[in-house]
């Protein structure tokens, strides 16, 4: 497994630095370029990712691959909410604004990180609370 997580690795690396190639020789300056690019590749890590998971729990427990699922909707479902809630508001300082859609879309990655990253520290008092008492 670790030779597929190696192969991936290298696969997603060279794909990020033809993309900024690309995306650098074509002007650089253009805000919008550069935030396709950065979709772009956190899109095909996700991708891969949750393809990875899917694999491995259909290869270890086929009846955790149900839970899986269910995960994946819920967090499908918290990516809908915050596309739905985010106001693509103008970028500040930028001399060319990128388009409304690349807005909206920042705005949602913001605030998915924002309640993610709460959830990250939630996560780990509770898991310090936790070890306190069960010591």
């Amino acid at each position: 497994m670790n030779k597929i997580f190696k192969i991936i690795g290298w696969v997603l690396g060279i794909l990020g630095i033809i993309l900024g190639v690309i995306c650098l020789s074509s002007g650089g300056g253009n805000v919008d370029i550069l935030l396709r690019y950065t979709y772009f590749l956190l899109i095909a890590a996700v991708v891969v990712l949750v393809g990875l998971v899917i694999l491995m729990a259909a290869k270890n427990n086929p009846k955790s691959l149900i839970k899986g699922l269910l995960v994946l909707v819920g967090i499908v479902a918290l990516v809908l909410i915050c596309y739905a809630v985010s106001k693509g508001a103008p970028a500040l300082s930028v001399k060319s604004q990128p388009s409304g859609s690349m807005l909206k879309l920042t705005d949602t990655v913001l605030l998915l990180t924002g309640i993610l990253g709460i959830g990250a520290v939630a996560a780990i008092v509770f898991a310090v609370i936790r070890n306190a008492f069960t010591k």
